[in-house]
């Protein structure tokens, strides 16, 4: 994965648990690395053993910890020049999600070789939306429906998501279904 994956939950660690709670976390998972370089490629491996480690010391389910993880990717998203070209291709959640896939392959140029997911959208009768997650990498439907949380609180709407395919349970991919519940108070 990118260095700026691992860049982004080492700011959430120590947002929430300080600089000594990521050198032991680091530590733990074997991780030699003090810095990331954003625009690196890691293995997999090392990214899937932060985040184990990251569960564990935050004492909840490693689901738990990449939905958390994938609001905060949201807002750290956000703040990163890509925030500008998100918030270019849809000024909405409905506008934004179609065009995840596209935003995947804009960011992919500046990284040669990366591996990005890819995206479908399918507008469904009752206005809600299927998101159709698609990507090499097993496991990561916990943060992807976090980062469809964090795309609703970026915008200030009020959404629901639910994962209703499961790659792990035989599906071909992960699908969610966001649901729009009305702006934000």
């Amino acid at each position: 994965m990118l260095g700026m994956v691992n860049h982004a939950l080492q700011e959430m660690v120590t947002d929430r648990l300080g600089e000594a709670a990521w050198e032991s976390i680091r530590a733990e998972a074997g991780v030699d690395d003090a810095v990331f370089v954003i625009m690196k490629q890691y293995p997999d491996e090392l990214t899937y053993a932060l985040a184990g480690c990251v569960a564990r010391r935050l004492g909840v389910p490693l689901p738990d910890a990449l939905r958390a993880f994938g609001h905060h990717w949201m807002a750290y998203a956000e703040r990163q020049p890509w925030g500008k070209v998100m918030h270019s291709m849809g000024g909405s959640v409905r506008q934004l999600l179609p065009a995840l896939d596209a935003l995947h392959a804009r960011i992919a140029l500046a990284f040669p070789g990366v591996r990005m997911p890819h995206f479908r959208t399918e507008p469904q009768s009752d206005g809600s939306l299927l998101v159709h997650y698609m990507s090499e990498r097993a496991g990561l439907a916990p943060f992807v429906l976090g980062v469809l949380e964090g795309i609703g609180a970026m915008y200030g709407e009020m959404i629901e998501v639910r994962q209703v395919e499961d790659r792990a349970s035989g599906a071909e991919h992960d699908v969610f279904r966001v649901s729009f519940l009305g702006a934000a108070g």
